[in-house]
């Protein structure tokens, strides 16, 4: 049974809330507020199945992309205390995968899996897309899309396979 919350805001948050949903981002301030809440939580690492039991601020934490002013430490999900770079101390290295680094385009196709190990290529590309909407960023066309699909297979990120007349797309290795 879902919770309800209530909650206060300003009153220029709500303008802009109103304001993207006229504009045909979200359904309504629920699902505003929804949407908000659960990226927030992934972010903290409620969905921690699909990123290897990390959440979002420990990967990016782990590939040194979170250039942190003020703290020195912090403290991680079980307790211990953690020490960070300091910015002048932050390099940009971003991981590499056997057959090359993996662009952000693939790394969100990646995403669009969320612990599923098959997916349809339709429904991988109708996600996608609906994903850069809502975040206003134009979506690649579905043949560039096919192309990033096939360049992660070549990483042997992911495999191709038919069902009944459908492509399926398995992944083999998330990260």
């Amino acid at each position: 049974m879902p919770e309800e919350m209530h909650i206060s805001i300003p009153k220029k948050l709500a303008d802009f809330i109103d304001k993207l949903t006229k504009e045909g981002y979200f359904k309504s301030r629920e699902d505003f507020a929804r949407c908000s809440l659960e990226i927030m939580a992934e972010l903290y690492g409620l969905s921690t199945t699909a990123k290897g039991g990390k959440s979002l601020l420990d990967i990016l934490r782990d590939n040194e992309h979170v250039p942190i002013k003020t703290a020195t430490a912090t403290t991680t999900r079980s307790g211990q205390a953690k020490t960070l770079r300091e910015p002048s101390q932050t390099s940009s290295k971003k991981p590499v995968v056997a057959g090359g680094e993996l662009s952000p385009v693939e790394y969100d196709i990646l995403d669009l899996f969320s612990g599923a190990t098959f997916e349809f290529e339709d429904a991988l590309h109708a996600r996608y897309t609906m994903e850069l909407m809502k975040q206003a960023k134009p979506p690649l066309p579905k043949e560039e899309f096919i192309k990033a699909l096939e360049k992660l297979a070549s990483k042997k990120k992911i495999e191709r396979t038919e069902h009944k007349g459908k492509t399926i797309w398995k992944v083999i290795d998330p990260y």
